[in-house]
């Protein structure tokens, strides 16, 4: 090789643009550049990188995104009537709240629904924005709408006397009313977030990350850096031990020299076909809009019966809202179910069919309209008595008022119960609001002690098992909750059940002196694979019976020790020169009396 040529300024940069990609760096160091392929490593030095691998031209094309099916109309229809949806449900159900405010207090009513109503918009928007464009480039938006919101909460409640948003409710103290605002606005954003984020089915699975306590230990979990050798020792201990055939390989060794270590590569197991229940999601989206109807359900049957006092029109008014909230709800299911679809066509590169979004949500808007005019032909019942007001607070800045407390003969026993009621009501909403803030107080410091652990190169070691332990705790606290999975129940019909015809068969003398052990073994493993067969997991062709006991049906996991002794007789019997004795006959009757109990139990 040459030697470089003599440079007098090794300040200034080389006319001769380096390249480091593979192609360029394995041609001969004396071809001229004129001789290199065109692109971006023969362009001319002005106007190409500096560097010409991979990694480096990666990071100069960002723009180059992976290639996603075309967009169609049912892609823009989802996108735009899914946030729209859950912004009608949530701003029906505020409104109704602050139409049951009125009838207390008209204190900044004006003023209270145009800030809600641009509040629940940001929300709903800055969410979609978060999952179009990027998590981290939302912060700003983040800040911007926390601050504002705050700023504002702050100084309504002292400075134009609002006071809590409940009136007498937690108003003793200023600074208690402004908390208590605090925790409503926070409480409202997280619900409209994770309403968002649940039922908008995006490819980035950051949406809705960048919210009020929504999303942090998922995002921080992954940033953690785990232990790799305390990782493979616990997955060490929860291993499952592969089942081998009963004989043991002993290996002599020198006691001065101690035993030596187990290098023998750990057996390969085939990996298990995932059934259809596991390819399924976990949970559907339209669920969490089951969860947030069940209390906003509560909200609006004990609404109605203090928003009468404002008479007919406020009545109307209501009905009108939880109208609203109902349409909203039937619409969002349909279009989380259209959602999922797309999202199983896109996983798989396809574009799906434009004609199928129009026809499902033109369908499900005429079934929604048939299930309306149907419920408002039913008889109705008539309104609910109200609950006793004692006053109504005018707004002091505002004129032409003229609401009046509906007229209501109460005793003082009956006052005294609806006020009794009201009061549970608050405990109960104080209740929520509690754990509300006992969930974030856990968020907020498994996040700190996350932070924390990942310097554990640098900290002590009972340090990092601290925050470790700390952060799994609060973690473990912080999950949600979720309802229990219901099991379906396996019932086979015992007329087309295929194990029904296998008995024990030694059961039977003359059967029994006709078969020898190995033939006792084998028809007991044809009565295993057929109770297989009948569950709908049969035993596969090219699978070995050690094979199929480990991929062992969840259904018979009963009979999982027998059938592993039948397993090692079977394959002495069939496969092996060893011959099986009498005494493996005492298995056998072991391994029937489970069987016919199993059995019992799934054919019917």
């Amino acid at each position: 090789m040459p030697p470089e040529p003599y440079n007098p300024n090794p300040e200034e940069a080389p006319d001769i643009v380096e390249r480091t990609d593979f192609h360029s760096l394995v041609r001969s160091p004396d071809a001229p550049p004129e001789a290199l392929p065109e692109g971006p490593a023969s362009a001319p030095p002005k106007d190409r990188l500096s560097r010409t691998d991979f990694s480096t031209l990666k990071t100069h094309f960002k723009a180059a995104s992976a290639i996603r099916p075309r967009r169609t109309l049912t892609d823009r229809l989802i996108d735009v009537l899914t946030p729209v949806m859950v912004f009608t449900m949530v701003y029906a159900v505020i409104y109704f709240l602050l139409d049951v405010r009125y009838v207390y207090t008209a204190v900044h009513d004006a003023n209270l629904r145009w800030v809600a109503f641009c509040f629940i918009m940001g929300v709903v928007a800055l969410n979609r924005l978060i999952a179009q464009e990027n998590m981290y480039s939302g912060y700003i938006y983040f800040i911007g709408l926390a601050g504002a919101v705050g700023l504002y909460t702050l100084s309504t409640t002292g400075m134009y006397a609002v006071g809590s948003v409940s009136r007498n409710f937690m108003n003793d103290s200023p600074w208690l009313a402004t908390a208590f605002n605090l925790v409503i606005v926070a409480f409202i954003w997280w619900l409209t977030n994770r309403l968002t984020y649940e039922c908008c089915i995006d490819e980035n699975r950051a949406a809705g990350d960048v919210g009020i306590l929504t999303g942090t230990a998922r995002k921080l979990q992954q940033a953690v850096q785990r232990d790799p050798e305390a990782a493979a020792r616990r997955a060490k201990r929860r291993k499952k031990e592969p089942f081998l055939m009963p004989f043991y390989e002993l290996e002599p060794y020198d006691p001065l020299e101690g035993p030596k270590p187990d290098t023998r590569p750990a057996p390969v197991r085939p990996p298990k076909s995932p059934s259809l229940a596991d390819r399924m999601p976990t949970r559907h989206p339209g669920m969490s809009i089951f969860y947030f109807s069940v209390p906003v359900m509560f909200i609006f049957a004990v609404g109605l019966r203090i928003i009468q006092h404002g008479g007919a029109p406020m009545v109307r008014s209501g009905l009108m809202y939880m109208t609203i909230y109902t349409v909203a709800a039937l619409m969002l299911l349909m279009l989380t179910s259209l959602g999922g679809l797309r999202e199983y066509f896109r996983a798989r590169g396809i574009a799906m069919p434009s004609g199928i979004g129009p026809f499902w949500i033109g369908l499900g808007i005429v079934m929604i309209a048939l299930v309306l005019v149907s419920a408002a032909q039913l008889p109705k019942p008539g309104l609910p008595p109200m609950i006793y007001v004692d006053e109504h607070v005018a707004d002091p800045w505002a004129r032409g008022q003229h609401f009046q407390l509906s007229p209501m003969a109460a005793t003082a026993v009956e006052a005294l119960e609806q006020s009794r009621f009201m009061e549970r009501i608050g405990n109960t909403v104080l209740v929520i609001l509690g754990l509300f803030l006992a969930y974030g107080a856990l968020k907020g410091i498994g996040a700190v002690a996350a932070r924390l652990a990942r310097n554990r190169d640098v900290l002590p070691k009972p340090v990092t098992r601290f925050f470790d332990g700390v952060e799994y705790v609060t973690t473990r606290l912080t999950r949600l909750p979720q309802l229990p999975k219901i099991k379906r129940r396996i019932r086979i019909q015992r007329d087309i059940a295929t194990c029904a015809r296998y008995g024990n068969s030694m059961a039977d003398p003359a059967r029994a002196t006709r078969m020898t052990p190995a033939d006792h073994v084998q028809y007991a493993y044809e009565a295993l694979c057929a109770l297989a067969y009948d569950l709908g997991v049969p035993r596969k062709q090219d699978q070995t019976p050690y094979e199929f006991i480990d991929a062992f049906p969840e259904a018979m996991e009963s009979l999982r020790d027998e059938a592993a002794e039948l397993t090692r007789l079977y394959v002495i019997a069939a496969y092996s020169p060893e011959t099986v004795g009498p005494r493996a006959l005492d298995r056998l009757r072991r391994f029937w009396i489970t069987y016919h109990r199993v059995r019992n139990r799934l054919v019917k």
